[in-house]
This record gives structure tokens, sequence and C-alpha cells, in this order.
């Protein structure tokens, strides 16, 4: 939510607060999800306001919320990134390297592939006989990663400016686009395979 709205949210009482939650848990954004099915193997059918929901993935309501546990917090979004990784005998890996908007959880997994690479740098450096300290070793994890934690970033960025926009025809090309990867196959495989980290980019290869 934007700023403003956080500071009201933060502000109310705490009756009013849990209703709130309440809402948006149960449909206050919008109607509950449903799956769609396929009809005579057209990938845009899930356009057609006939198509039939899967019966084994309904919407699960979630319980209510009756009470704060603690006092409410607001965390502003935030994007930073080093501009240098590797210095002799230091190197910066995961939050300490880049800080990214908290969606899908591709903070964690750009620093899982930090370590990764490191360890993989690490390892090749011994089985020589290098010094694991030194900055032409450790700058290899650093052109490595850094290009990729750049990229992902920026794809995150785009995400979340994407989603800060509220005008019609912006939220229908949106709406379009994520539905489209749902249900083309390749596509979706491609996108989960790069969000993984198992994937470089380009997807379309």
């Amino acid at each position: 939510m934007d700023p403003k709205e956080a500071v009201d949210r933060n502000s109310m009482s705490e009756d009013d607060f849990v209703k709130a939650v309440n809402l948006a848990l149960d449909d206050g954004y919008g109607p509950h999800p449903r799956s769609k099915s396929f009809e005579g193997g057209n990938v845009f059918s899930w356009l057609k306001a006939d198509s039939t929901s899967s019966t084994h993935e309904g919407f699960e309501l979630p319980p209510k919320v009756i009470k704060l546990a603690s006092h409410r917090m607001a965390f502003p979004l935030s994007l930073m990134h080093a501009n240098s990784y590797a210095s002799k005998r230091l190197v910066l890996i995961g939050d300490a390297a880049h800080t990214v908007h908290p969606l899908a959880g591709q903070g964690v997994n750009m620093g899982f592939a930090d370590a990764l690479c490191l360890s993989k740098v690490i390892a090749e450096g011994v089985a020589v006989g290098s010094d694991i300290g030194e900055i032409t070793l450790l700058q290899r994890y650093e052109s490595e990663r850094k290009a990729a934690n750049i990229t992902m970033m920026a794809i995150l960025d785009g995400f979340q400016k994407a989603y800060s926009i509220d005008f019609m025809p912006i939220n229908v090309l949106r709406a379009l686009a994520f539905n489209g990867a749902q249900y083309i196959s390749p596509l979706k495989r491609k996108i989960i395979s790069y969000a993984s980290g198992n994937q470089m980019l380009p997807l379309f290869t």
C-alpha cells in the first residue's frame, strides 16, 4: 500500500484494524481466485465468461483474525544495490549486497544463488592452490552475480511499479499478460525456472 494508507492503517483503533484485515483477507480486494480450464485446446479460453472452474481448486477462506499479537509495524519497500561486491578478503552476499522489494521470495533466492556461486568460486580456487581471499578470485563471483542480480532487481522493480498504477487500460494489459503466462505452459516453465535461479536470461533458448 502507499505510505499514506500505511499511516492510516497504523493509526486505526485495534478493533477497526482487525476488521480491515479480515475484510482484506476475505474479499476486500476483489473476487476470490478461481482456476479456469481450457476449452477445445484454446489457450485464450480463459477470456470467455463461461469457462468452467475446477472443482478441485477452490478458494478457501483464511481463519478470522481475532486480535493483534503485537504492535503494528510498517516496512517501507526498498531497492538498494552495492557498487562493488568484492574487495581483498571480503565479499558481500545476499542482503548485504542487494535489497529488493519483497515480491515472490526473490530476495532470498538471489541470496542463495550468491552463496552457491561464491562456494563454487572458492572451491575452484582451493583446487588450484589459489589464495581464496585474493581480489582477482573474488571478482569472478562479483562478475557473475552482479549482472544476474541487477537483472532480477530490474524485473522486480518493474512489477512493483506496474502494480502501483491504478489505470484501467494498464490494469487490463497487466491482467492479460499474467493470465497469458499462466496458460502458455512453455513460457510459464521458463519463467519459473528463471525465478528459481535454474536458468539465466534469455528465457527463449
